[in-house]
């Protein structure tokens, strides 16, 4: 796993954990860099590039999904799309 992705995940943790030390707040934490399955199954080549990818996809289909249907997010074909059009695209549906 790159440095960069391990780091990642770690801060996001520490900023899950900061967050719960107020009573009420809950936040759910990424697995752990030891979680060797979770992350090979995840993300393949052990990338933060490959990760944030993989969000900003999923973030577009299921915003899209909410705003309009899955079938049609379906039919969008994300993966296939340039950043700049996802997150445009993600502007768009949330404006």
């Amino acid at each position: 796993m790159e440095k960069a992705l391990e780091d990642y995940i770690w801060a996001q943790r520490a900023e899950a954990d900061a967050f719960m030390d107020t009573p009420g707040n809950w936040m759910g934490k990424l697995p752990t860099p030891e979680d060797t399955q979770y992350w090979s199954d995840r993300v393949p080549s052990g990338t933060l590039r490959e990760f944030q990818r993989q969000e900003l996809v999923e973030t577009a289909y299921y915003i899209t999904a909410d705003r309009t249907s899955k079938s049609y997010a379906r039919t969008l074909e994300f993966h296939k799309w340039t950043d700049e059009k996802i997150e445009a695209h993600i502007e768009r549906m949330c404006a």
